[in-house]
């Protein structure tokens, strides 16, 4: 998460100030919002073996510190990945018929990992064939597609999106050799809308933010009515911090930038139960 300078705190605190003009709506206790935590190395190990254990030893992908399929070094040995020292099947893969259900057969089959409980839910971003060779020395080398990526789109959950939450399967003339990524089953969701997406566009007028940490610039660019007219849209943020892993319900709202056509702008995404900026990324 790119860190925000002390300007944009300000503004933000200026944002604040609006919020006892706005309409909000108590919600009854509950906890939001909803936290991954980090598993004790102990625990995550006996989990990463029994993970594997259920596929036959056949993956070299590691969970991550949550216990997910999601990408992480936590249980790379001196920081390198198992899968860089397997044995590669270098059987050449012309037939990619049955990859694709092959690929969700095994995310729901690791559904406990991967969080994906419905393969209807999965779509099919792009299918990438990964070349290796099948002779490997001699005068006769040769390399042929011996492995296929297959990436999934984000997880949806009524017709919001969480972002982050590709996930990318790895298929040998084996089957599935590697899984990385992962989509949250349960999280809890603010039942009422505390911030509008109007509100947080009006109090975003006037911010100041340092170039710095986007372009190298030693400027600061303050937002202007024209650069707030998108409209924001609703989206799932997995945020991590010293708690762990928290999946925040935010408004993604478009900045755009008017003095630089070589940068677009920004995403600020604002929790829309707390009304606070979560995250300021480059679009």
């Amino acid at each position: 998460m790119q860190k925000l300078t002390f300007l944009v705190v300000i503004a933000l605190i200026a944002l604040g100030s609006i919020s006892c003009n706005l309409l909000t709506v108590e919600d009854e206790p509950s906890e939001y919002p909803t936290i991954y935590p980090r598993l004790e190395m102990s625990e995550l190990q006996e989990m990463n073996s029994e993970y594997h254990q259920a596929n036959d030893g056949r993956l070299c992908s590691t969970l991550n510190e949550y216990g997910l399929t999601g990408f992480s070094k936590v249980l790379f040995e001196d920081g390198r990945s198992t899968c860089q020292d397997r044995d590669v099947v270098r059987i050449e893969m012309n037939n990619t018929d049955t990859l694709e259900s092959s690929a969700k057969k095994s995310l729901i089959k690791n559904t406990r990992y991967t969080g994906v409980e419905d393969t209807a839910s999965l779509r099919l971003l792009r299918m990438e064939p990964l070349a290796g060779c099948i002779i490997c020395e001699g005068p006769d080398q040769k390399s042929e597609n011996i492995e296929w990526k297959l990436t999934f789109d984000n997880q949806v959950i009524d017709s919001v999106e969480v972002q982050g939450t590709e996930i990318i399967v790895i298929l040998d003339a084996l089957g599935v050799s590697e899984i990385w990524g992962n989509w949250y089953p349960e999280f809890n969701v603010p039942a009422f809308v505390n911030f509008g997406y109007m509100d947080v566009q009006e109090g975003m007028k006037g911010w100041e933010i340092d170039m710095r940490n986007y372009t190298g610039e030693e400027t600061i660019y303050t937002v202007q009515e024209q650069d707030v007219t998108e409209r924001p849209y609703k989206v799932y943020l997995p945020v991590e911090n010293e708690k762990g892993l928290q999946i925040r319900t935010c408004w993604a709202v478009p900045i755009s930038n008017s003095t630089n056509e070589n940068f677009k702008g920004w995403f600020a995404y604002v929790d829309i139960k707390e009304g606070f900026l979560v995250d300021l990324v480059a679009r």
